[in-house]
């Protein structure tokens, strides 16, 4: 006697997934909708890219403007020739001062002889960068009248006070100090230094 027996299960046949066209149609919105706000995303980041480039273009030009302008009111450069002659004809006129002043000081009684050395304190004590054009020393009344130039203010205060560790000059009080421009081609500034009131450069 044979018997068969029927082993397939239609659970066990392939089945095919069958979309409609309504799912597929939603499908494609949604995809078409991550697509837009994917875009829109993109967009705004390179639109704040290019707003932070556009501001750091926008300082560079600024800093490039001040350079600019600083490089406008930078003092032009000194003519080296015309500084060196200045500086050899003060230098000569200083020691015909000093060849003056040791004549003097050699007719003088042995009393007044501390004069010259007044005006070795005044002249040794000289930044570089300035230099004096004239010396007054009162020896009864004990004042003093500087005249000279700078190339710069800045370096007064840097005279006064080298001033100050001179034995002979230290607690002198110098009532009045002016600086003005100078008025021909050489660089600097004019300058009086006086323990009276009324001198002018």
């Amino acid at each position: 006697m044979k018997q068969q027996i029927n082993l397939y299960q239609p659970i066990f046949r392939k089945q095919k997934i069958i979309f409609s066209a309504q799912t597929l149609a939603w499908l494609a919105l949604g995809l078409l909708l991550l697509l837009l706000i994917w875009t829109l995303l993109i967009a705004q980041r390179v639109g704040a890219l290019e707003r932070q480039l556009d501001s750091q273009r926008a300082a560079e030009q600024r800093v490039l403007a001040q350079f600019v302008e600083l490089g406008r009111d930078q003092p032009e450069e000194p003519d080296q020739a015309a500084l060196e002659q200045e500086l050899e004809a003060l230098s000569q006129r200083r020691n015909e001062l000093r060849q003056s002043l040791e004549a003097i000081g050699q007719r003088r009684p042995v009393a007044d002889s501390r004069l010259h050395e007044r005006y070795d304190a005044l002249a040794r004590q000289r930044p570089t960068g300035l230099w004096l054009t004239e010396l007054q020393l009162d020896e009864q009344q004990g004042d003093i009248s500087l005249r000279g130039r700078a190339l710069a203010a800045r370096l007064l205060p840097a005279y006064l006070a080298a001033l100050s560790d001179e034995p002979l000059i230290s607690g002198t009080r110098f009532r009045q100090i002016r600086v003005q421009e100078s008025d021909d081609e050489l660089p600097g500034i004019l300058f009086s230094i006086s323990t009276t009131l009324g001198t002018s450069p």
